[in-house]
């Protein structure tokens, strides 16, 4: 008898191979491309983001006033042998000594001179400048008119609701009514059950004795059977 091995292994593998789907293929092959070639992308940006984590703040003269113009961000950089760092600034383009003076952590002020040059900068203490020069900035009518101006703001906006003066008040006593007539509630229901169940009680002494009844009855037809009421 001649076996159809051909036809059996179609049977069995359900006929794979004359039934792939190369087009269902080649939509996962793109969609493991696809999400590949975004988590790369997300994953360089990530990184990029990571190494790019030194905030820098610039000061220029403008209109012969010292102001903030711009921001940017670098990242620190090894150079030559001896383990010297560096800062490249992201949008700038630009490489700068390692500054020393810091703003904030991670965070460096940079002033741009007349002649292009950055100088890493950081506030002084205004109070001890002040000492120094002598200057005085007392002003007893400034002080007036703010206290005036912190007493009409608190009388104008510190002025509480109804809600807000009550509300709590309010809200405690909802809840203790609310509680007492759960409370009554439950009680009622208990006080249903009780009964219930003392007529239950009741019901069932009766059957008890209506079934001692019968069977005294029976022991009395049958002439002492040795059932004894209860």
């Amino acid at each position: 008898m001649a076996v159809d091995l051909v036809g059996g292994f179609n049977d069995l593998t359900g006929g794979v191979g004359s039934g792939i789907d190369f087009g269902l293929i080649i939509t996962i092959f793109a969609l493991i491309v696809l999400f590949a070639v975004i988590g790369g992308i997300a994953a360089f940006v990530i990184a990029s983001q990571m190494q790019f984590k030194v905030k820098v703040r610039v000061f220029e003269r403008v209109a012969g006033k010292f102001r903030p113009t711009r921001s940017d961000k670098a990242k620190r950089m090894i150079i030559g042998q001896g383990g010297d760092e560096i800062l490249y600034l992201k949008k700038h383009k630009k490489m700068l000594p390692m500054p020393t003076i810091q703003a904030t952590q991670n965070t460096y002020w940079f002033f741009i001179s007349d002649d292009g040059e950055w100088i890493n900068f950081e506030l002084g203490d205004f109070d001890d400048d002040r000492r120094a020069m002598g200057a005085s900035f007392l002003d007893k009518e400034m002080r007036y008119a703010r206290a005036g101006l912190q007493l009409m703001a608190k009388e104008r906006y510190d002025k509480r609701g109804f809600m807000e003066k009550y509300g709590g008040m309010i809200a405690y006593a909802v809840l203790i009514l609310v509680t007492a007539v759960g409370f009554w509630l439950l009680i009622g229901e208990m006080i249903d059950v009780s009964q219930a169940s003392t007529g239950a009680i009741n019901a069932a002494k009766e059957v008890l004795a209506e079934t001692g009844r019968i069977l005294g009855s029976l022991d009395t037809i049958k002439g002492g059977s040795g059932i004894r009421p209860v």
